[in-house]
């Protein structure tokens, strides 16, 4: 193995956000497209999670300013990480179809692994799919 593969595993602890981030930050964008606002139960609720679990995770994300509390207690986005959440949802709805389309993968297991994937590709590898994609419809 040679040295540069050795080190690429190191790029993954670099990624701006974690798996288990992205899961709240779109249960919370999705909640808000829902009901207009998001509490900590109804994320938890929406994880599947319990609430001790839920605050934890809520008050990392406030740690590193990915969310913020308004007077009424509701989670917002970050205006920050609101973007981040529509490059995740785009990366997503790009990787099941790629999956689908082109590999022929079944629906639940092109969305299991967009899920696993949609937040750590680089957006120039997402851009080179759109592209390829875009060719094969044609």
């Amino acid at each position: 193995m040679s040295h540069e593969s050795n080190q690429v595993w190191k790029e993954f602890e670099e990624n701006s956000i974690s798996h288990s981030a992205a899961h709240y930050l779109l249960a919370i964008d999705e909640l808000h497209e829902d009901m207009w606002y998001a509490r900590s139960v109804d994320i938890a609720r929406e994880l599947d999670i319990t609430a001790g679990s839920c605050s934890t995770g809520l008050k990392w994300l406030m740690k590193k300013w990915l969310i913020e509390e308004d007077k009424n207690r509701f989670i917002l986005l970050s205006e920050t990480w609101q973007n981040a959440v529509e490059k995740i949802k785009k990366n997503r709805k790009l990787f099941i179809k790629f999956f689908t389309q082109t590999l022929w993968a079944k629906d639940e297991e092109a969305i299991v692994t967009a899920c696993k994937i949609e937040h750590l590709i680089s957006s120039h590898i997402t851009r080179k799919l759109e592209k390829f994609l875009d060719k094969t419809k044609k």
